[in-house]
């Protein structure tokens, strides 16, 4: 009986040790999962500190925006000449696309509609801009074809 008497004393603290190591990793998982969710809210209150920062900029910018006198001048000349570009390439991207903005909601629509889908205004789209479009591709094959006229020019000398 000694033997089974050892074999079950072994076993007893096998079982306990393993009980321990369950409830260490129960705890650590409790833990590691409590730590995750701290982040997570820490992470979306400090993405809300940001988009705040972001409308006070743009609040004060709009109020300093016509102050040549501003300390800022130069920051706002700056956002001035970025946002100009930004529609620049906006309009390009929008010819790439073949879209539009509705005339009468500024809705972005597809030229090929008939009705703008927000606001069920007759869509017409001006010639002007189907002119320049095409002045704009035909300016592009004639620089293209300069610039192949000046390379081979280049390879004969």
């Amino acid at each position: 009986m000694g033997f089974v008497d050892s074999v079950k004393g072994f076993a007893g603290k096998v079982g306990e040790s393993v009980e321990r190591g369950a409830k260490t990793v129960s705890n650590n998982s409790k833990k590691f999962a409590e730590k995750n969710k701290v982040k997570r809210d820490i992470a979306h209150i400090e993405a809300d500190i940001n988009s705040d920062y972001i409308e006070l900029g743009k609040a004060l910018y709009e109020k300093i925006s016509n102050d040549p006198d501003s300390e800022y001048a130069a920051t706002i000349a700056d956002i001035k000449e970025k946002n100009g570009k930004l529609s620049e390439l906006k309009a390009v991207l929008m010819s790439l696309e073949d879209k539009m903005f509705c005339t009468n909601c500024g809705a972005q629509i597809s030229k090929d509609q008939l009705f703008c889908d927000k606001c069920g205004a007759k869509v017409n789209e001006p010639e002007a801009a189907e002119n320049t479009e095409a002045e704009v591709v035909e300016a592009e094959v004639v620089s293209e074809s300069s610039e192949k006229e000046f390379s081979s020019e280049d390879v004969k000398d």
